[in-house]
């Protein structure tokens, strides 16, 4: 019976595994030549070992964030860095990866106590014609639930995946400006 029952566990993550779309080829990394030329200032006085990258994207008066499946809190679009990528390119493949959006990573902002260096992104897709709450695309929804644009000065820290982001949000989002890019 026992032996069952772990086969029949087994054989359900497999068939969650098996029916999940992959996530397609990420597009070539985006970079704007201000910021490429600023690459070795990235990190420099950064409170923590860069381990991480985000994109901080702005859409009227709000931000893109994902919301994650598994704890329903809003976070940056992001993730851990792959070795041999730069780490504004990484913030670039997991926004990706994350949202369907090919952004343009125009600007490093911050970076958290944890170590995620975050950068203010470009997006001209017509972002701001969707609702505040959308469907994350199909290869994203094992981990992200949906996709959110929030005011970051009305959300408290209990909304946010890491309370100790919300402030890094609120900073980013008044240095960045996306007119200047």
């Amino acid at each position: 019976m026992v032996i069952l029952f772990r086969l029949s566990a087994i054989f359900a993550v497999l068939t969650l595994f098996a029916c999940s779309q992959s996530s397609p080829n990420a597009p070539v990394c985006r970079v704007s030549d201000r910021l490429l030329s600023q690459q070795n200032q990235v990190g420099e006085n950064s409170p923590a070992p860069l381990i991480a990258a985000a994109c901080l994207v702005k859409t009227n008066n709000k931000v893109l964030l994902v919301e994650h499946r598994l704890s329903g809190k809003l976070d940056f679009p992001g993730g851990g860095l792959l070795e041999h990528e730069s780490v504004a390119c990484t913030a670039h493949r997991e926004t990706w990866e994350e949202t369907g959006f090919n952004v343009e990573v125009t600007q490093y902002l911050s970076t958290t106590p944890n170590g995620l260096a975050i950068f203010g992104c470009d997006l001209d897709a017509g972002i701001e014609t969707l609702p505040d709450a959308f469907d994350a695309p199909p290869w994203a929804k094992l981990e992200i639930k949906k996709l959110v644009k929030a005011d970051p000065f009305t959300l408290d820290h209990d909304a946010m995946r890491f309370a100790d982001d919300l402030i890094p949000l609120r900073d980013g989002y008044t240095q960045f400006d996306i007119t200047q890019h």
